[in-house]
């Protein structure tokens, strides 16, 4: 076969693995979003048998045979999309050679009934009945690890973070913290010691949810949304899930007594939801999948959106009028400058991540990264687990933590595997970097302002989305603003905006 040919026949096996991961993710959809209680099995036990037929076919001789083929024999004369595609499969291939269908069916169905038990948790606020399933998951995930060509036994961790962000190791996340540390700490603690306060009482007025359910559609629209190719649900744990080139699908979650809550959950998960909406379509035409982009890049985006963007003053002017529209009753004595100093104001007592600010997000990040690279070390007593983590919550940012419902259970993401939190800080570090071109070349805060999201949408889809599917993160910062990752422009960007805004100065 000529390499056409090959491509052609690889399609037949990807078409097939597509459409069962479609499946797959709606299941997980309807899991998290409108299944009842006592159904969650089916859709559980649903996603167990699809994803054993996507091993079936990952590890039959003939697809190995023919991704292995075109790696060896064809793979400099690819599209970058075709290199991205190849190199991807490949890898997955050499990763999951020594794992054998028993291993990777149990693995599956811990990870899929582990979200019901840590939502049984959550809700009776009992890390005990947790811990042994978490227990389970670091085994599980640990065991896969070993088996694995590219395991470091002296550093688990980066390989496992490899599959977030391929070309970090753990270093270089120990590196980026120890920064973060080194420069928020103290500032916060300036913060938890100033004189001032911005005005925030009004953000626990009490708000019905079909009036924050029009301000979600007005800033998801606002903000460059497609809703012929997208939609908005609740739940739980707001998410964005892709299910193809022109269908993906945003949630978020509505309290009456926090209605920034599911302002920021919305511009944040829009934000995913713009990247994937506007990603080259070669990305499915080619068969790559949304999966192709990086954690770390789709965190950048979404945080781009929900903080350098959506809680600047620019943007609170420019959305002000249809807030005081909708909101009148409620808060028709908030002035723009209220509602600014609000939304960016530090909660000294908040122990949740979701509901953290921007200034001490990254250090809700530290605390579970930490205790990530304890758990894979093989170091951690899942017993106490939780008693760590507020000991973290205590030294970081000086909270005591009530219990164990808004500590350890507080988050879904452990129920699917260790790594993934990293790559939010990352993205706040990254969005940092590649802002400073856009704002030299498209004035940030004047577009911002003037309510133009459209003209920073098209920036946004020729410098940052376009070469996103086919470079690793740090190839790809450095092609986008010409810099080297680092944690210095986001510290240089929270002392000024922090200072400011608590008089500091």
């Amino acid at each position: 076969m000529n390499k056409e040919e090959k491509l052609k026949k690889l399609e037949t096996y990807l078409s097939k693995i597509d459409n069962y991961t479609h499946t797959i993710k709606i299941l997980n959809y309807d899991l998290e979003t409108a299944c009842p209680e006592k159904g969650m099995d089916d859709d559980s036990d649903g996603i167990v048998t699809l994803q054993e037929m996507i091993f079936h076919i990952t590890k039959s001789e003939e697809y190995i045979s023919l991704v292995k083929d075109i790696h060896d024999s064809d793979f400099e004369s690819l599209d970058p999309y075709e290199k991205t595609l190849i190199h991807t499969l490949y890898k997955s291939i050499r990763q999951e050679e020594n794992i054998d269908e028993k291993t990777i069916n149990e693995a599956n169905e811990l990870f899929s009934k582990a979200y019901m038990q840590w939502l049984k948790a959550k809700k009776e606020g009992d890390y005990k009945q947790f811990s042994p399933v978490l227990k389970s998951i670091y085994e599980t995930q640990s065991k896969l690890l070993k088996l694995r060509y590219d395991y470091l036994e002296d550093d688990p961790y980066t390989t496992l973070f490899d599959d977030y962000e391929e070309g970090f190791t753990s270093q270089d996340l120990d590196n980026f913290f120890d920064d973060l540390e080194r420069e928020i700490v103290p500032l916060y603690k300036k913060i938890r010691e100033s004189k001032y306060t911005p005005r925030h009482d009004f953000l626990t007025r009490k708000v019905v949810v079909s009036k924050q359910e029009a301000f979600t559609d007005f800033l998801i629209k606002h903000n460059g949304f497609d809703f012929t190719r997208g939609s908005v649900s609740t739940t739980e744990h707001p998410f964005t899930e892709q299910f193809s080139f022109n269908d993906v699908r945003v949630t978020t979650k509505y309290m009456e007594n926090n209605f920034i809550s599911n302002m920021y959950s919305i511009i944040h998960e829009g934000g995913h939801a713009l990247f994937g909406q506007n990603i080259p379509q070669e990305v499915f035409s080619k068969g790559l999948g949304e999966g192709v982009l990086s954690m770390g890049k789709h965190e950048s985006v979404s945080r781009f959106y929900e903080n350098i963007i959506g809680r600047s003053k620019a943007y609170i002017d420019s959305i002000y009028p249809e807030f005081l529209t909708l909101f009148k009753e409620e808060l028709g004595d908030i002035t723009a400058d209220d509602f600014y100093q609000g939304v960016n104001y530090v909660d000294i007592n908040n122990p949740l991540r979701t509901e953290a600010d921007e200034l001490t997000y990254s250090l809700h990040i530290i605390i579970r990264y930490r205790l990530e690279r304890m758990i894979m070390s093989g170091k951690a007593d899942f017993d106490t687990l939780n008693s760590e983590w507020n000991r973290l919550y205590k030294e970081l940012l000086g909270i005591e933590v009530k219990n164990d419902k808004e500590g350890i259970l507080q988050d879904v993401h452990w129920t699917g595997g260790f790594g993934y939190f990293p790559t939010y800080a990352l993205g706040n570090a990254l969005n940092c970097i590649y802002v400073k071109k856009l704002d030299k070349e498209i004035n940030l805060e004047k577009t911002v302002r003037e309510g133009r999201m459209d003209l920073i949408l098209d920036w946004m889809k020729k410098n940052v989305f376009e070469k996103a599917p086919v470079m690793n993160t740090k190839e790809w910062i450095k092609e986008i603003s010409g810099e080297e990752f680092s944690a210095k422009p986001y510290i240089e960007y929270l002392k000024a905006k922090f200072s400011a805004l608590y008089h500091l100065d």
